[in-house]
């Protein structure tokens, strides 16, 4: 890993640290009694998004490659930036919390399956992809698990300070990740950036956008008039559904896969999914807050 992933995964847990912090235990006793809106969830990201990002890339003008890289980047379901935007915008953020706890540990057989199943569609071979097992489990628990723990036992135990720092770290959370985000995207290679050109980003854009919007608008419709969830509920599934783990696409496709063209898609996602989502959060918590 490079500096900059090492400082990537500290700003992630000091966010899981916040989020938790905004959290009581009950919050999560009530989604596990009530939880057709965990189910609709976990349906939307693990099911419905790779059925979405199928059908798109087999009718964008991409190269068999960069299909499979669409593929992957819908079957890397979002993390702690997802969380955190629930967390901004006070939506329902223990679910959040929850559905990424839970489909953290889906995609440890989820992703070796539906990989395969998209090199043999567009590449028409097969190629062996397993995450590593241990490795997964302990950066889930390492990011999401232990720093929300214990953001949990300290608005439990020191409630006012809590309170009084909730702001400030939302703050510094913001400007951290926007600082984190800019040295991958823009840093050379050999710096941990993403090393992709001007030429691919406007060539792979309008795909990657359009399975972002589509997938992300579906699902908040489908969890507001179809399955009755609140305003809140809606939102916050449609904001897991609409920003992927494009740090595990990219570690799938070039690390366990070794295709750098398959990173590409992830690449372009990560570029704008974080402030579109944002955008369409801010705007459907406003609208339907209930």
């Amino acid at each position: 890993m490079s500096f900059i992933d090492y400082l990537l995964s500290a700003v992630l847990m000091l966010i899981t640290f916040a989020i938790g912090s905004s959290l009581r235990f009950a919050d999560f006793e009530n989604i596990f009694r009530k939880s057709k809106p965990l189910y609709l969830g976990l349906f939307l990201q693990m099911v419905f998004l790779p059925i979405c990002a199928f059908i798109i890339a087999a009718v964008a003008n991409l190269s068999p490659a960069e299909k499979v890289g669409l593929i992957i980047v819908a079957i890397c379901p979002g993390g702690t930036t997802s969380n955190f935007i629930s967390y901004l915008i006070k939506a329902d953020t223990a679910l959040a919390v929850a559905l990424t706890s839970i489909n953290s540990l889906l995609i440890l057989v989820s992703i070796p399956v539906l990989s395969n199943w998209a090199v043999a569609a567009f590449m028409g071979g097969h190629t062996e992809v397993s995450l590593p097992i241990l490795n997964t489990v302990w950066e889930v628990t390492k990011i999401v698990i232990i720093p929300a723990t214990l953001g949990l036992l300290f608005n439990r135990y020191f409630p006012n300070i809590a309170h009084r720092i909730k702001f400030p770290l939302k703050v510094i959370n913001t400007l951290l990740l926007g600082v984190v985000f800019l040295i991958k995207f823009f840093a050379g290679e050999e710096s941990g950036g993403s090393g992709i050109s001007v030429d691919e980003i406007i060539r792979l854009l309008p795909t990657t956008l359009l399975m972002h919007l589509s997938s992300m608008i579906l699902s908040y419709f489908i969890a507001l008039k179809l399955f009755k969830l609140s305003g809140i509920q809606s939102t916050t599934i449609s904001i897991e559904v609409g920003l992927q783990n494009t740090v595990l696409a990219i570690f799938v496709a070039g690390t366990l896969m070794h295709n750098a063209p398959m990173t590409k898609p992830a690449l372009v996602y990560a570029m704008f999914s974080f402030f579109t989502t944002l955008a369409f959060a801010f705007i459907t918590i406003r609208i339907r807050r209930d």
